[in-house]
Parts: C-alpha cells; sequence; structure tokens
C-alpha cells in the first residue's frame, strides 16, 4: 500500500469518527498501556509516529517530565487536525506538544533528536516497514527505546471478527477487506522481529497484551470499524445500504455473544520493545 493510499484510507469522515468511536472501543485500553511504558523509561525528547487523533498522545503530555519535549507526527493531516484540534495539555511550565505532518519513512528530524519513539498501531500500514524502523533507529539517540503495537489476528478482536463475518455475509465475493488484510494482517512475531532487525534495531521483547474494549452497546460497537476505520473507504463505493447492512448483522452478531450492551469485548495485540 503506497503512502498516498494509506493517508487516503483516513481522509474524510474517518478522522471524527475514529475519535468518537473508534478510540473508547480499542484504542484507549491499548493508549493507557503504552503512556505507562514510555513514562517508566523517563525519557526527555519523544517522539509519536501515527499519533492518529491523540489518544497515546494525550497520555503522554499529561504523564511525561514536565521537562521532556514531545512531537506527534501523522502522515495524515485530517487526523492529526483533530488531535490537535481536542489538545494535549502539559503540566503548568512544560513546552507544548508540537504537532507535525511526517511520513515515517522519510522522518524531517535530525540523527540522534529522541530518546524514545512511540507508535501505536501504525506499522501495519507502512508500505515498507523495514525503512520506516531504519528512520526510527536514525533519529533514536544511542539506546533510545523505540515502543511500537500492531494487532494481533482477528480471531482474537471479537469486534473486528464479527465485523468481518458480517462483511463476508453480505459480500461473499468481495477479496478480503482492509480490516482482516492490513489492519489485522501482522501479526506474526517472527516477521515483526525480522522487520524490526532489517531496520537496525535491537529487539528486545514482543508482548502479547490481553486487554478489554468496552462500548455503552453492541450497536454502538457494531458502527465503530465501518465509519471510522479504512474500512469506510472501501466501502463508500458500494453505498450506504450495504453499510447499514454490515453494521447490522455485526451488532446481532455481538448482542448474541456479548448481550445488547454495555459490552465488554476481548482484545489483543503485540507490544514491542526495541532499542537502538
Amino acid at each position: 500500500m503506497a503512502d498516498d493510499a494509506a493517508a487516503k484510507l483516513f481522509r474524510g469522515a474517518v478522522p471524527d469518527a475514529y475519535e468518537q468511536l473508534m478510540v473508547p472501543l480499542m484504542f484507549q485500553p491499548y493508549a493507557d498501556d503504552m503512556v505507562a511504558r514510555a513514562v517508566a523509561r523517563g525519557p526527555s525528547a519523544v517522539l509519536e509516529l501515527a499519533a492518529g487523533t491523540g489518544a497515546v498522545t494525550r497520555g503522554l503530555a499529561a504523564a511525561l517530565p514536565r521537562e521532556a519535549t514531545l512531537v506527534a507526527t501523522d502522515l495524515n493531516p485530517g487526523m492529526l487536525a483533530v488531535a490537535e484540534a481536542r489538545g494535549a495539555p502539559r503540566p503548568t511550565g512544560a513546552p507544548d506538544v508540537t504537532w507535525q505532518t511526517a511520513d515515517a519513512q522519510a522522518l524531517p528530524f535530525d540523527d540522534a533528536s529522541f530518546d524514545l519513539v512511540v507508535c501505536q498501531f501504525g506499522v501495519m500500514f507502512f508500505p515498507d516497514r523495514p525503512a520506516a524502523h531504519a528512520q526510527v533507529r536514525r533519529v533514536l539517540r544511542p539506546g533510545g527505546t523505540y515502543l511500537f503495537s500492531t494487532w494481533d489476528s482477528i480471531e482474537t478482536n471479537a469486534v473486528a471478527l464479527a465485523v468481518d463475518e458480517a462483511y463476508r455475509r453480505v459480500l461473499p465475493d468481495a477479496p478480503p477487506n482492509v480490516i482482516t488484510r492490513v489492519a489485522h494482517g501482522y501479526h506474526d512475531p517472527v516477521r515483526i522481529r525480522a522487520d524490526a532487525e532489517a531496520g537496525g534495531l535491537i529487539v528486545e521483547a514482543i508482548e502479547a497484551v490481553d486487554l478489554v474494549g468496552v462500548a455503552e452497546s453492541a450497536a454502538a460497537a457494531a458502527a465503530a470499524i465501518p465509519h471510522g476505520s479504512p474500512m469506510r473507504a472501501e466501502l463508500e463505493p458500494l453505498g450506504d445500504e450495504t453499510r447499514a447492512r454490515i453494521e447490522a448483522i455485526t451488532a446481532e452478531l455481538l448482542a448474541q455473544r456479548f448481550g445488547a450492551g454495555p459490552i465488554r469485548t476481548p482484545i489483543r495485540a503485540f507490544v514491542v520493545t526495541a532499542r537502538r
């Protein structure tokens, strides 16, 4: 997937829906985990890649040491605009967050500029992961740390699994959708390690982290991926009726498995710790 193609998946109405629907259901639990891991290292200069609408950024801004700097980047200006509009307040006297559009494969920063780089659920969309990892290594200071996460297989993530099942019922002849193909398509620890090492990084740990996603109802959970993820761009040419049918079937499946709501659903991702 070319950079332009990846960016187009997060344009239009997707950023707002992503923030309102996807973040509470899937991203905030891992954002809290990522922030805890980052802050424990006591960094002084932090770079965030693929910041999206700022779930991790907001946590880092509040929890980092007062003297630490934080630069939040994303390839897509629309996502970053939502993040910046929502804000990421820092403690009194701390430097403000710097928001900057940036391509992870061509980072516009000097060598050895940061002692910590974080990236939550962005690596799946990088066209050339070793090249992106090499950029991270370049901007890290010697001994610096890179924390990144990627979703485990769709079978371990209940809402994504239900959406995919509904998608295949409505569109039985369609090719695999972007959720199974990309978002949940990068979950082999051997490959993850190999890509990071090809970028010159030393991988210290690849951990499977099981958390719980929460939604106010099965219907709310069912709306998240069709509206707030790259799937929206894939479904738009097929019309609103197709998307509505997928949502309805997803809601039925989730209600059968978890109740009508509020619901709690299992989510699993890999969190990788690497260093320069």
